[in-house]
Formats: C-alpha cells, structure tokens, sequence
C-alpha cells in the first residue's frame, strides 16, 4: 500500500503496510473521478488494490509479474491521479462544497429548532447560493 502526502505541488507517494484512512479515502476519491481516464491495466490494478484489497504479490500473481512491477503501477498510476487533481481540482471543489452543504444543514436545524434565529436562515440561503454558482457536486 501507499501514503499520498501533497506537499505545496510536490506528490511524495509512499508504499507502507498501512495507508492512513484519510489518505486512502482521497485515493479512492480520486479513483472515483478520474479513474476513467486511466489505462484498463492501471484501472483494473487500482480496483483490485484499492477495492478488493488484494495485496502487492496477489495482483503479481493475477497478471504473472512481480511484485516489484505492481508496486511501480500502482505507485505511477498513483502519481497520475494526484497530477490530475493538481490541474483540476474536481477532489478539492467535492470537498469544499460537501462543507458548505454541511454548514448550510447546520445552520437550516438550529433555524428550524429557533425561530428567532432568522440571521442563520439568511446565512444557509448565502451558502447555497455560493455553492450553486460554483456549480457544486
């Protein structure tokens, strides 16, 4: 397995024997988005990695390379991935207005708890509408 860790523009992609949750959940974020634009042999290695959790040898055997092989795909197809997001940002803009639905949902139950709270609704509807312009997820 492998740590993603973006560092300003530079990608530092780690194999380890445990990939921090986080960083697994951006991976197969980013898989999930631009998974599409990979190879069939890069998409196919990341699904059985990422997906089936099948480790390093076990993908190896499955295509008759070696280990060291899969682990330079993965690592590479990796690389593409977090290269994609740089330029594209689709991850980084899914999150944002993830957070901004989240506040506005906040903010909509403490309204609906408080009537008197009307400063809270405003600030919901500025938030979704902030979010609809930016053409959110």
């Amino acid at each position: 397995m492998y740590n993603c860790n973006v560092k300003k523009d530079l990608v530092v992609i780690k194999m380890s024997s445990d990939l921090d949750f986080e960083q697994r959940i951006r991976l197969v974020g980013l898989y999930d988005i631009y998974g599409g634009l990979l190879t069939e042999k890069q998409q196919k290695c990341m699904e059985m990695h990422l997906f089936n959790d099948l480790s390093l040898s076990e993908i190896a055997d499955e295509y008759d390379v070696t280990r060291q092989a899969i682990y330079d795909l993965i690592k590479r197809t990796a690389h593409i991935l977090e290269r994609y997001e740089d330029r594209l940002r689709l991850w980084q803009r899914g999150q944002a207005n993830g957070e901004l639905l989240l506040r506005a949902e906040e903010m909509l139950i403490d309204y609906s708890a408080d009537s008197s709270q009307k400063d809270k609704l405003e600030k919901a509807k500025s938030i979704l509408h902030e979010l609809n312009e930016k053409g959110g997820f």
